[in-house]
């Protein structure tokens, strides 16, 4: 089992940096990344890997600035193996983070919380 997955951000692609140990699960930056599945697939697979056999309470904090409908696809898949992994006795909880005068990504966040089966927070910074 891997303890850590990390991925540096580019200007197509976010940071991707999860630690179990620590408890920490983000996704933060840009993502339109040309061919999302290679860029998402990886990341849903180690997350599946790693936490479908252990008991993990934690947040998984998501603070895309932009994302395109490719990227948008790729993150209900996540939302949808979260519910998958909360169901395997796992309490895992987004927080989906915006900008307070981000309209559109308070609305997309809106629009998230409203379809999506596992706790999900919209906290304005």
């Amino acid at each position: 089992m891997e303890t850590t997955l990390y991925i540096e951000p580019t200007s197509v692609t976010p940071e991707i940096d999860f630690n179990i140990p620590e408890l920490k699960f983000i996704i933060k930056g840009r993502s339109m990344p040309e061919n999302t599945d290679k860029f998402y697939n990886p990341i849903l697979n180690w997350l599946r890997e790693n936490l479908h056999h252990q008991f993990v309470k934690a947040n998984i904090d998501i603070a895309l600035d932009y994302y395109n409908t490719g990227s948008f696809i790729r993150i209900m898949a996540l939302f949808n193996l979260l519910e998958e992994l909360n169901q395997k006795d796992n309490d895992l909880r987004v927080r989906w983070i915006c900008e307070a005068e981000d309209e559109d990504n308070i609305a997309d966040g809106e629009s998230f919380k409203e379809v999506v089966k596992v706790p999900f927070e919209i906290i304005e910074i």
